[in-house]
């Protein structure tokens, strides 16, 4: 019996390159301050014999391939007028020389998608590049329309699958970049165009509880409809989880008030909260952070990652617009101590005590969790899908002080699920009930490791009550274990009729 399907959804799920290619610079050389990510990005490092596509090999036909920045400027490039071409620079990826920028993008797309993957992405800046051949040029608005148009050309006749749009002159710009999803829209319309959450890593309203600022959610509010994905952004990790979240509710919120097209949230790499949260998910970890030595941090579980991918197979990303969301009152704040660091490191910042606070629970589509707790609670996360009604939960750490990625256990009880229905389960806790919509009792209930094919029942390990089913962390943990045990448990749980 096996819960997770085969078939593979049309999610917009991604692995992005930066993290790996800054990885790969900074293991080369962390003493000078004159380096870049961008600088790792070539031909070798994305497709040699240890180049970093060739992993993922369980969920590759999930996800595109991105290439992030530096992909289409030459070696070295720091001038950011040089950058938004869109034509894979020939130094970097020198078989491709000779061919005209269209049929670069598509020997790019090819070489993708014979590795398995579901095909091409590629970083752009919100802007067209002002240096071009070493001269200073200028554009007007038409101009710059024509220019996005024949990009769009360019890539339809590609195939290129995703778009990442991130910073640039007028990344802040609503209206510039809904020109940009129009001129996508009328040229490659199978293409997907992701613009990003405005701001820094760490937004000064996000600290201590503080309202965000009104100009950012205008942006949201223009932006999210003009966007097939947005991505929260470039977080922090030591905090990603706090930041993350608060941003998905803001998020949330204010697309609860769009009416027709509606962006789909991507969570960038916490994918724990993409899949509870009805998220895309954007993975920047890789084996590659095994090399990684310029932050103390430990690697990041792609096991965890695959999990989250897997379920979506299940439950695939629904727009930030659709059913209900309900968002806690209740706040926690999480506390990072920056150590002293070399400033070269993104996101640079000063030594000392960053606070970020985040709502204590989040919902779609279901009544806001039940949590209980000694001390600490964790952020709780979880939806019922409007299609499949299979309902997730997510259990997400927290961070305090130099304790980074820590779950403070509770007792949880989520309302909302189908008995029918698969539900999933991420993280760790002291007890979870799932209150269904009918009775539980005279069924068995079934387990099932995100990273199997194979479920177990475990009736007489759970307990069943009328429309409740409990089951104790130790049990999750036991059967949810992934990594070795050390990336954060991951499940699927059924329940199934006995005469069925």
């Amino acid at each position: 019996m096996n819960f997770i399907p085969d078939e593979i959804k049309k999610t917009g799920n991604y692995f992005c390159t930066w993290d790996s290619q800054c990885d790969e610079v900074y293991f080369r050389d962390t003493s000078s301050c004159d380096f870049s990510g961008r600088d790792a990005m070539c031909e070798e490092f994305l497709f040699g014999k240890s180049g970093l596509l060739n992993s993922f090999d369980g969920i590759r036909g999930d996800v595109i391939a991105v290439l992030d920045d530096g992909w289409d400027v030459p070696f070295g490039a720091k001038d950011s007028r040089l950058f938004g071409l869109l034509i894979p620079d020939d130094e970097r990826f020198p078989s491709l020389k000779g061919l005209s920028p269209a049929k670069k993008l598509r020997a790019l797309s090819d070489k993708v998608r014979a590795m398995g993957y579901r095909g091409l992405g590629l970083w752009i800046p919100s802007q067209v590049p002002t240096i071009v051949n070493g001269k200073e040029v200028s554009y007007t608005p038409e101009e710059e329309r024509n220019y996005w148009e024949e990009r769009a050309q360019w890539c339809g006749e590609a195939g290129v699958m995703y778009l990442k749009t991130d910073w640039g002159k007028h990344s802040n710009d609503p209206e510039y970049r809904a020109m940009m999803t129009d001129c996508m829209r009328r040229y490659a319309p199978d293409l997907l165009i992701e613009h990003a959450f405005f701001g820094h890593p760490l937004f000064e309203s996000e600290k201590d509880g503080h309202e965000m600022p009104e100009h950012v959610k205008d942006f949201l509010r223009k932006v999210i409809p003009v966007s097939d994905f947005l991505r929260t952004n470039d977080v922090c990790h030591e905090v990603k989880y706090a930041s993350t979240v608060d941003r998905a509710a803001i998020c949330l919120e204010e697309a609860q008030n769009i009416e027709g097209k509606c962006a789909v949230l991507n969570g960038e790499d916490t994918a724990l909260i993409s899949a509870a949260l009805g998220c895309a998910i954007g993975i920047m970890r890789h084996e590659f952070e095994n090399k990684r030595k310029y932050v103390p941090l430990p690697p990041r579980s792609i096991a965890e990652t695959e999990c989250a991918v897997r379920w979506q197979r299940i439950a695939p990303p629904v727009p930030a617009n659709i059913g209900k969301v309900h968002i806690s009152s209740e706040r926690l704040k999480d506390i990072w101590h920056c150590p002293d660091r070399a400033r070269n490191l993104w996101p640079s910042l000063a030594e000392g005590d960053y606070y970020v606070t985040a709502p204590a629970a989040v919902s779609r589509n279901m009544p806001l969790p039940q949590v209980k707790a000694e001390g600490e609670k964790p952020y709780v996360l979880c939806s019922v899908h409007p299609d499949s009604g299979a309902l997730c939960v997510s259990v997400t750490p927290r961070t305090f002080f130099d304790r980074i990625d820590v779950t403070p256990l509770a007792s949880i009880c989520v309302k909302g699920g189908s008995v029918s229905a698969p539900v999933g389960i991420f993280g760790r806790f002291e007890s979870l009930s799932v209150v269904f919509d009918g009775k539980t009792e005279g069924m068995d209930v079934y387990a099932q490791n995100m990273l199997s094919s194979d479920a177990h029942k475990i009736t007489d390990r759970v307990s069943l009550c009328g429309n409740r089913l409990t089951v104790s962390g130790e049990l999750m943990e036991e059967i949810g274990k992934i990594d070795g045990g050390n990336a954060i448990p991951a499940v699927v749980i059924r329940l199934i009729g006995k005469n069925s």
